[in-house]
């Protein structure tokens, strides 16, 4: 007689440790299903064989595996209503057959109903308690259901009879973090070291644990011993150095360079690391000193921007031409280097940008879109020259673009906005700054420019009435502070034939930021 619960089993064991191999195993898992089926389907002539022995079915046995071969095709097909709906009538009728509360419990979870599931994989779980593939998922649903102390004590009842399986010591330790017990997860991940020994894997997410628990003592002594288990794998001890660097700790992290050094007297990193802690000239002979290490594409390109980056603020100063002319050589030299990576482009972009070269930093900035269009604030700074540099026709195009790339971005929209008031097109534009508008949330600096812009299309519409009411809620709101709305309220105003009170909101607006044109419209009184 064909045995319903081993073999669903068999491939149940198949199927949820999936998540535990590669994505080949998907063909395997298919594979088995289809088996499964077969094999069940086979089962329900009138005789088996067993033994080489022909063995007769009863009619009733027959109905009996008919009934659950049908609940699974269903689940299988998709079809989780009709599933639950033969699932129920068979665990009523054989309501100790825990591999049909098991498939229950999957057409809850694909219904996205945890909670039936919930009550399914327990009922599973009380009629099989050895099997471990109920409790797994069992844990799975107490994770959905955001009970992830109930999913602790699971794992940690796997753990204590499989004491040897790391991947459930392994789930433990995320488990026991994710619920607020950091230092549960680091006793497990004890135990899957002490079962593998030390590898990069667990002593990172050793690491990581006491990151978060502000223990830089121990986060940094994870990453001394991974090192010194692989004293051939020198990206460890540059992990160590860039970690100690991180934290402020220069002596120890210029000791873990020199360390490096030691090992291989030719790492260029160490090198570029070490020769930054030497320094004692000026920063522009320094930067001058960096230019060979800066031209090698050995040294990788993370480690330049990092010696690049303290002196940015120097560099928007601009009160040193040596130092600028030799941050400008060092980006060329990374644009070289680098040319395939769309960071080299960027940094060299920012650097010309700081020092207000914004057409040589433009052609960077396209450059790197065109490498990497997913971060933002390269189109950002870009939108920001062309609208500087009055290229509205470019801006409109590519700020179009920006709202496609990102349509979460309300910047995207207000700059699309800014550039339809340019080219006069003010019903397109009062409809993105709308959307924009929505988006801003607590970015109130923000919310402002988008208003004004709104304003100036309402304007541009001839809708001076409109326009004087869209400004006015927004004065109390830190209108009142802002220049352009007080001056384009102030516009509003006077096309409504509200001289006096335009005249006092022009003065208000050039108070703040004083300008030829408002200074013009104070004195003549007119636009």
């Amino acid at each position: 007689m064909f045995d319903i619960q081993n073999t669903t089993l068999n491939v149940i064991s198949i199927s949820d440790n999936k998540n535990r191999t590669n994505s080949n195993m998907r063909g395997i898992i298919f594979s088995a299903i289809s088996f499964l089926l077969l094999l069940i389907s086979n089962s329900l002539s009138a005789q088996n064989t067993l033994g080489g022995q022909a063995i007769k079915v009863s009619e009733a046995e027959a109905d009996r595996q008919s009934a659950f071969v049908n609940a699974e095709r269903e689940r299988l097909l998709g079809h989780h209503d009709k599933a639950i709906e033969l699932y129920k009538k068979f665990t009523y009728d054989n309501p100790d057959i825990g591999a049909a509360w098991y498939g229950m419990a999957r057409s809850y979870v694909n219904k996205d109903d945890p909670a039936n599931a919930l009550e399914s994989i327990q009922k599973a779980v009380e009629k099989e308690p050895a099997n471990e593939w109920y409790q797994i998922y069992q844990a799975d649903i107490y994770e959905k259901l955001g009970r992830t102390k109930d999913a602790v004590k699971v794992y940690e009842s796997l753990t204590k009879r499989f004491p040897h399986t790391v991947e459930f010591w392994d789930h433990l330790a995320y488990l026991a973090v994710l619920s607020g017990d950091p230092k549960g997860g680091l006793q497990a991940l004890e135990q899957v070291e002490k079962i593998r020994g030390i590898e990069a894997e667990t002593s990172m997410e050793k690491h990581m644990i006491y990151v978060g628990m502000g223990d830089d003592k121990k986060a940094a002594s994870e990453l001394q011993k991974l090192a010194d288990a692989y004293p051939g794998r020198s990206e460890y001890r540059h992990r160590l150095a860039q970690y100690y660097e991180a934290i402020g700790d220069k002596t120890n992290a210029r000791k873990v360079y020199e360390d490096i050094l030691r090992r291989d007297p030719d790492d260029p990193v160490a090198q570029l690391a070490v020769l930054e802690k030497t320094k004692s000239s000026s920063d522009a002979a320094y930067l001058a000193s960096l230019k060979p290490l800066f031209s090698d594409p050995k040294v990788s390109i993370d480690a330049k921007i990092r010696e690049i980056l303290p002196f940015f603020p120097k560099l928007a100063a601009g009160e040193d031409a040596a130092l600028t002319q030799n941050l400008l050589e060092l980006g060329a030299l990374v644009e070289k280097a680098h040319a395939d990576d769309p960071k080299a482009w960027s940094l060299s972009g920012d650097l010309y940008y700081q020092a207000n070269r914004s057409a040589e930093a433009l052609e960077r900035y396209r450059k790197c879109i065109q490498l990497n269009p997913t971060v933002f604030s390269v189109w950002e700074n870009t939108l920001d020259i062309l609208n500087e540099q009055k290229n509205h026709d470019e801006m409109l195009r590519l700020s179009e673009q920006a709202m496609d790339a990102f349509p979460n971005q309300p910047k995207a929209y207000y700059y699309y906005g800014m550039a339809a008031n340019a080219k006069g097109k003010y019903d397109d534009a009062i409809e993105q700054l709308r959307q924009a508008i929505l988006m801003t949330g607590n970015n109130f600096a923000l919310r402002l420019e988008i208003a004004d812009q709104t304003g100036l299309a309402l304007i541009g519409k001839k809708d001076y009435a409109a326009a004087a009411a869209h400004y006015e809620p927004f004065l109390p709101k830190g209108g009142d502070k802002h220049p352009g709305i007080l001056e384009h309220y102030g516009d509003a105003l006077y096309q409504k034939g509200e001289r006096a009170a335009a005249v006092e909101f022009w003065k208000k607006a050039n108070a703040i930021r004083k300008s030829a044109e408002l200074e013009r419209k104070i004195g003549e009184g007119k636009l």
